[in-house]
């Protein structure tokens, strides 16, 4: 299984080779008894760190790129990015998750002497107002 991360505006290309697992939620608040108007959607990316490498057809790491993206204020029109993701297993997209409007609600970077390298969390969610334009799509051949 691979996971293909785009996200745009300005362009971020997350290496196959980084990305290790994806989640995505509905999120309703817990305290509901019922269904509820207070929808979220978050998307959770979590993957290693590539040491830079000098070495040809080896990939650099992308991963600071994300650093600096969870840094913009709010205020800011490059908070937002459309953020597509594509899980794909044996030549078939399993699922295709667009999400146009996200932001970074938390990232963080965890090294470690023993794994001998870094890890990267990635929490995005979608903006409330543009729940509708999110898209879930699969099945379909690379």
């Amino acid at each position: 299984m691979s996971f293909k991360v785009e996200i745009k505006d300005p362009a971020i290309t997350i290496e196959e080779e980084c990305t290790q697992r994806v989640e995505f939620r509905t999120d309703i608040p817990l305290d509901s008894s019922a269904r509820t108007k207070d929808v979220g959607v978050t998307m959770i990316i979590t993957g290693k760190i590539l040491s830079d490498s000098a070495e040809v057809g080896k990939p650099a790491d992308s991963t600071s790129k994300l650093l600096e993206w969870s840094k913009v204020p709010a205020e800011q029109k490059e908070a937002y990015k459309s953020v597509v993701v594509t899980v794909k297993s044996g030549g078939i997209s399993t699922r295709k998750y667009e999400l146009p409007n996200a932001f970074v609600v938390d990232y963080f970077e965890d090294f470690n002497n023993q794994e001998g390298g870094g890890s990267f969390t990635l929490v995005l969610k979608q903006r409330k107002n543009k729940l509708k334009d999110v898209k879930v799509t699969g099945g379909f051949a690379e």
